[in-house]
C-alpha cells in the first residue's frame, strides 16, 4: 500500500512496488510517463485493437492512454476496449504487471466524450446551483459511470476562474469567476470522484480563464502579476492541492510573471516558454512554492501552442526536465518516446527526472488499486460479459438519469423577466414558435415544451425553426410569429466573435426581437452555451441561462421545466456579463428566484 506523508503527501511506494521500479528496464521506465491517444487526432478514432494500436502500445511501452470520443460508440465496445488494452500494455519484460492508466475528459456538459447515458450538468451550470454538495453528486455519479467502463483517470475539474467573458476555450466548463466559489465546487468535485475511486486531475495549471486565445489554435500570454495569480487563478488550485487531488494539468501558456525566458529553437528562431516547458513554474511553482506531490500531466501536446512552435520530441524532452510526469498525447508518439528514451540514456538530469516520475506514477498506480487489480473495489474480477452488464446497469440505469434531472433543476437561471412573465401557463397558449441555431437545439427544445405541457394537460401547436447560418426571419418564419402565442429564441454562443454583428445569431436574434415588438409578442430567451449573448439583446422580455454546451441535454429541459412552473429556479450567475466595452450589465449572483 501506499503511504502518505501527513505534512507534505509524499507518496512512497511498497517495498513490493520499489522491486518493480528496479526490474524496470530503461524502455519500460520511459514509456511509463507517456499518455498517447490510442488513435491519431487526424484519423477517425479506433475503436478496438488493431495491428497499429498493438504496434504503439509494444514500442512505447505508455503508462497510460488517453480516450476521446472518436474512440467510443457503446458500452459494450467500450469495456471490451478497455479490457483488451489493459491485457495489451501492462506485461513487463519481467513478467509483472503494470496496467495503464487508461483516461477520458469527461467533465460534464461541453465536454463529455461519453455518447451514451446522462450528460450531467457541466462546471458552470454547478457554479450557478451554488452547491457543493450537488457538485459532489454530480462527479461521483460520473466517476461511477467511468469506472465501471474500465477507465480510472479524468481529467477534471476544470479549476480556471472565468473572469474574462471572451475567453474562447473554457467558457461554461469553469465554475464561475469567483476564486473561492471555484475552490469550493473544485473540492467538492474532487471528492465526488474520489468516492468513486477515479484519480482526478485538476487543470489548467496555473490558470486558463482569462485569455483570449484557445491553446488548441495559437499560444495564448498572460500578463498577470503575481499577486494577481496568488488572489485569483491560483487559489483553486492551492484549495484543490489541501483536497487531495491526484494530479494536476499544465496550462500551455505564457506567464511572464513565473518565466519570461526565450528559447532558442534548432532553425535558430526563439518562442517564449509556456507553462508546460517552464521549469520556474512547474518546478519552482507547483513543487515547491505550492507543495504539490502528485503527477504533473502536460496538456496535450499535439495542440498547436507546442506544435507550431517546438518540434514533438523536443518538447516531451524539455516538458520531463521542466518537472512534468506524464506527457500527454505527442503526435506522434513514437517521435516524443525515442527522444525522451536518448536523453534517458545520455543525459543524467533526464535521468533523475524520469526515474522519480516513474516511482510517483506507481505510488499513484498502487494508491489506486491499479497495480494489483484484485485490490481495485472495481468490477475487475468479472468476466467481459459480467462487466458490460454492470456498466451497463450503471451508465444506461434510471438512478444516473435521476441524478441528472435532479441536479440540472437546480442550475436553471433567471437573469431578466421585465413584465413578471415567468412562471407561465400553458391554458392561453394557441401556438409556440422554437427557434434555434442548431437542429439538435431545436429538437430537445420542441420536445421538451411539448412533453411538459403534456404533463400540464396543455396541448398548443408547436412550430420549431432551425436557424442556422440564417439572419434574417424568412417570409414563413414572419407569418408563424404573427400568429404565435409565444416564441422561444435560443441562441448558443461559445466566443466573443460569435456574439457581434459578424455572426448570424446575434443578427437574426435582433431581428427576431424587433418584429415580435410590433406584434406585442412575448419572446423567451433561452441561452444554451455561455450566459452572454443577452449583451446583444437587452431588450429581450425574458432570459434564461441553461449553461448547456454543444447539445442541450437536461440543461434544457430543466429550463423549459422553469418556464412553465414545473420547478422552482434558484440558479444565480456565476460570472458578471458585460457588454463590449466592458461595463457590467448582469453582476456576479444576479438571478430572480421563483
Amino acid at each position: 500500500m501506499v503511504f502518505l506523508s501527513p505534512v507534505l503527501g509524499v507518496s512512497v511506494v511498497s517495498p513490493e512496488t520499489e522491486q518493480i521500479f528496479q526490474n524496470m528496464t530503461p524502455e519500460e521506465r520511459v514509456g511509463q510517463l507517456f499518455m498517447p491517444a490510442i488513435s491519431s487526432g487526424s484519423s477517425n478514432g479506433t475503436q478496438e485493437m488493431t495491428p497499429e494500436l498493438e504496434e504503439m502500445l509494444s514500442q512505447v511501452h505508455p503508462g497510460g492512454v488517453i480516450l476521446f470520443a472518436r474512440d467510443i460508440s457503446s458500452v459494450e465496445q467500450l469495456v471490451t476496449l478497455t479490457d483488451n488494452l489493459q491485457n495489451a500494455g501492462s506485461l513487463l519484460e519481467s513478467g509483472e504487471e503494470v496496467p495503464l492508466f487508461i483516461s477520458i475528459d469527461q467533465e460534464g456538459g461541453q465536454i463529455t466524450r461519453l455518447p451514451f447515458g446522462p450528460r450531467m450538468p457541466g462546471n458552470m451550470a454547478l457554479g450557478a446551483s451554488r452547491s457543493a454538495e450537488t457538485t459532489r453528486e454530480v462527479a461521483r455519479t460520473i466517476g461511477d459511470e467511468i469506472s465501471s467502463l474500465g477507465i480510472n483517470m479524468n481529467f477534471a475539474p476544470v479549476l480556471d476562474v472565468e473572469t474574462n467573458q471572451n475567453n474562447p476555450v473554457i467558457g461554461i466548463r469553469s465554475f464561475g469567476a469567483d476564486p473561492e466559489l471555484v475552490s469550493t465546487l473544485g473540492d467538492a468535485y474532487i471528492t465526488g470522484m474520489h468516492d468513486a475511486g477515479i484519480i482526478c486531475s485538476g487543470k489548467h495549471f496555473p490558470g486558463h480563464g482569462d485569455v483570449d486565445i484557445d491553446s488548441h489554435l495559437g499560444l495564448p500570454l498572460e500578463n498577470h502579476t503575481k499577486a494577481r495569480m496568488n488572489e485569483v487563478e491560483l487559489v483553486p488550485f492551492k484549495s484543490a492541492i489541501g483536497s487531495g487531488v491526484d494530479a494536476i494539468m499544465t496550462a500551455h501558456i505564457i506567464f511572464p510573471a513565473y518565466d519570461n525566458s526565450t528559447n532558442i529553437l534548432e532553425d535558430g528562431t526563439e518562442a517564449k516558454t509556456p507553462a508546460t516547458l517552464s521549469k520556474p513554474i512547474l518546478t519552482g511553482l507547483l513543487r515547491d512554492e505550492l507543495s504539490f506531490d502528485g503527477l504533473i500531466i502536460t496538456d496535450a501536446m499535439m495542440m498547436k501552442a507546442i506544435v507550431d512552435n517546438f518540434k514533438t520530441g523536443d518538447a516531451a524532452v524539455r516538458a520531463i526536465r521542466a518537472g512534468a510526469d506524464i506527457i500527454l498525447f505527442p503526435d506522434p508518439a513514437i517521435e516524443a518516446y525515442t527522444a525522451v528514451l536518448t536523453s534517458y540514456k545520455s543525459d543524467p538530469e533526464i535521468r533523475t527526472r524520469v526515474d522519480d516520475s516513474v516511482k510517483r506514477i506507481l505510488a499513484m498506480k498502487e494508491k489506486y488499486g491499479i497495480i494489483d487489480l484484485s485490490r481495485s473495489g472495481n468490477t475487475s474480477d468479472l468476466n467481459n460479459d459480467s462487466r458490460i452488464a454492470y456498466a451497463q446497469k450503471i451508465c444506461l440505469g434510471e438512478e444516473a438519469f435521476m441524478v441528472e434531472q435532479e441536479e440540472a433543476d437546480k442550475t436553471v437561471t433567471l437573469v431578466s423577466d421585465k413584465n413578471n412573465l415567468i412562471p407561465l401557463s400553458g391554458e392561453n397558449l394557441r401556438s409556440i414558435i422554437i427557434f434555434s441555431p442548431t437542429t439538435s437545439f431545436t429538437n430537445e427544445t420542441s420536445e421538451a415544451v411539448n412533453e411538459t405541457l403534456q404533463r400540464q394537460g396543455y396541448s398548443p401547436e408547436i412550430f420549431s425553426f432551425t436557424y442556422q447560418n440564417q439572419v434574417n426571419l424568412s417570409t414563413d418564419q414572419k407569418i408563424a410569429v404573427t400568429n404565435a402565442s409565444l416564441i422561444i429564441l435560443g441562441t448558443s454562443s461559445s466566443n466573443a466573435t460569435q456574439r457581434t454583428d459578424n455572426y448570424f445569431i446575434p443578427l437574426f436574434s435582433r431581428d427576431l426581437l424587433d418584429f415580435a415588438r410590433d406584434y406585442d409578442l412575448p419572446v423567451i430567451g433561452l441561452s444554451l452555451n455561455q450566459p452572454y449573448d443577452i449583451m446583444y439583446m437587452q431588450d429581450i422580455p425574458v432570459y434564461f441561462a441553461t449553461y448547456a454546451g454543444r447539445t442541450g441535454g437536461q440543461n434544457v429541459r430543466s429550463a423549459v421545466r422553469a418556464i412553465f412552473g414545473e420547478i422552482p429556479i434558484t440558479g444565480t450567475l456565476p460570472v458578471d456579463i458585460s457588454e463590449e466595452n466592458g461595463t457590467i450589465i448582469y453582476p456576479m449572483n444576479s438571478g430572480i428566484i421563483e
